[in-house]
């Protein structure tokens, strides 16, 4: 996978008969390599934006294209297949395993795609990556806050990502592991070449992106005062 687009991409919602729109015509380019934040108001389509690149929702309109290539014209195993080796995934909230130790978390989307021979030796290795190689057979309620996100970033790097996605991962954190997270993060992202996609309002986080966008009024426009834009296209 070379880079991944959004084209005229719309999302609405339907409740009680009523048609709710929350993202309109959204023209977004995301090459290897990218570092790109997407900033807005709490309800602003922030985290629906990110889930529809990422293959967990469909738009209404529109369409997610891979390396050009339409995903909706993949089977739900194809699109699987897709995400468990090109996407990993970090929320503001953990979501570990609870009565699975730290190694065993980090290794379930290794263990699901099952395509890497010295997965363990891989787990092992992240786990030194965040810190962590002490707390291998440790349950996640023995850990802290920031420990517990560590743990999902080395889940979500198991099968070597092109992209990660990064729903406000600082957000429920304080200062202190919300520094560790990023710097652990952005050297992750230039060290290996992976392109991180975060929706945040953590200005501290922000401001070390390389293009930085907002989503306002369903819309999505380049955020001046913060960064110029580099690799997203606006309709």
């Amino acid at each position: 996978m070379n880079n991944l687009k959004s084209v005229n991409l719309s999302k609405s919602y339907t409740t009680n008969e009523e048609s709710i729109d929350v993202l309109h015509s959204i023209n977004l380019t995301i090459n290897l390599h990218d570092q790109i934040a997407i900033s807005g108001n709490s309800g602003s389509g922030k985290s629906t934006l990110l889930h529809l690149l990422a293959a967990l929702d469909t738009p209404t309109s529109g369409k997610i294209c891979i390396d050009d290539v339409d995903i909706s014209s993949f089977t739900k195993n194809e699109l699987s297949k897709h995400r468990l080796e090109n996407f990993g995934f970090v929320y503001q909230f953990h979501h570990l395993m609870e009565d699975l130790t730290v190694i065993e978390n980090i290794l379930i989307p290794g263990q699901l795609a099952n395509t890497n021979p010295s997965l363990k030796d891989d787990a092992h290795e992240l786990a030194e990556l965040i810190g962590l190689s002490h707390r291998l057979n440790h349950l996640p309620w023995k850990l802290s806050g920031g420990e517990k996100q560590r743990v999902a970033i080395a889940r979500a790097l198991i099968n070597k990502p092109k992209i990660i996605f990064l729903d406000e991962p600082t957000g429920n954190l304080d200062d202190k592991n919300a520094q560790i997270i990023q710097d652990l993060l952005f050297d992750i992202s230039n060290k290996h070449g992976v392109a991180l996609v975060a929706a945040t309002h953590d200005n501290n986080f922000i401001k070390n992106f390389k293009t930085i966008y907002k989503i306002e009024d369903k819309n999505l426009e380049p955020e001046p005062w913060l960064a110029p834009p580099t690799s997203i296209l606006i309709s």
